[in-house]
């Protein structure tokens, strides 16, 4: 078992190629190259939030150690944002990994974790899906990569909301992501749906795949992702296009096909008017940073 920090993020294996400490807030942004896989143990001593900034989903899965030894049936899948309470080992195996990047975000937070139990810690801490702490953690990347003249002060106000954001998030408990939002099995099964190829699918769908009315959904994914629908179906197709556009063999044509856009050319402005990238862009400039 070990502690990790910066310096252990580099005897993994992890590039550093950004930090900066502010306050109480501390972050890191690191690159990692493709793994055979993983399979360890590890503890912080202090609250973190782990943000995986690759395109593509977090292969891994985990669980919270109560013992010496790892529960394999308590193993979950882990979404890009994970949280993990300081002195609580937990135990992350994947497969093969490709390339990826990732934000570590070292910070305080009163919580009372004796109060924490393990199924919520399972069911809420392994996958934080709430748009205010992804846009917080976004807004720290963009530091990191273009620091500007108060990157400091940014952060550490970043940190200090983030503390408040995940203390009230946490402090909900329960099944539920906010009052009135919906359950984990529900954004789960959009999330497959999705990702399945059905990106030009009806609300509706979605509204019978979660056995409740459109509107119901509409509302209540607001309440659970902070934004909506439309916008969460934008990000994960966008996503979507990143990591194909990562494989020179297909060409745009194609990845507009598998996306279910009708001509290349909507698939391209709607890459550029999210990103600020036509997908040719993009291609090169990734080419640029291998």
């Amino acid at each position: 078992m070990a502690y990790m920090g910066k310096m252990d993020l580099a005897s993994h294996g992890w590039e550093i190629i950004g930090e900066l400490s502010a306050g109480d807030t501390e972050v890191v942004l690191a690159d990692h190259p493709a793994a055979e896989g993983i399979d360890r143990t590890f503890v912080r001593d202090c609250m973190a939030l782990s943000f995986l900034i690759s395109p593509q989903h977090n292969p891994s899965r985990g669980c919270f150690v109560a013992g010496l030894k790892a529960d394999t049936e308590l193993h979950v899948s882990m979404g890009n944002i994970v949280f993990i309470p300081p002195h609580t080992p937990i135990h992350v195996r994947a497969d093969a990994v490709p390339p990826r990047r990732l934000l570590t975000c070292n910070m305080p937070i009163r919580y009372d974790m004796e109060a924490f139990d393990q199924a919520v810690r399972l069911e809420r801490c392994l996958n934080i899906r709430n748009g205010s702490v992804r846009s917080a953690l976004l807004r720290m990347v963009s530091e990191l990569m273009e620091p500007g003249f108060a990157s400091g002060a940014v952060i550490e106000g970043l940190g200090i909301y983030l503390g408040g954001e995940l203390a009230g998030f946490l402090a909900k408990g329960g099944h539920e992501v906010r009052s009135g939002g919906l359950a984990p099995w529900q954004l789960r099964r959009i999330d497959e749906y999705l990702l399945a190829g059905h990106w030009d699918c009806r609300i509706s769908d979605l509204a019978t795949l979660c056995g409740i009315s459109t509107r119901h959904l509409m509302r209540a994914f607001r309440q659970s992702m902070d934004r909506s629908l439309a916008e969460y179906i934008a990000t994960l197709r966008a996503d979507r296009a990143r990591a194909l556009l990562r494989d020179e063999t297909l060409s745009i044509a194609e990845i507009a096909r598998e996306l279910r856009f009708s001509r290349p050319a909507g698939f391209t402005t709607a890459f550029r008017r999210l990103t600020g990238l036509t997908p040719s862009a993009y291609r090169q400039f990734q080419r640029g940073l291998l």
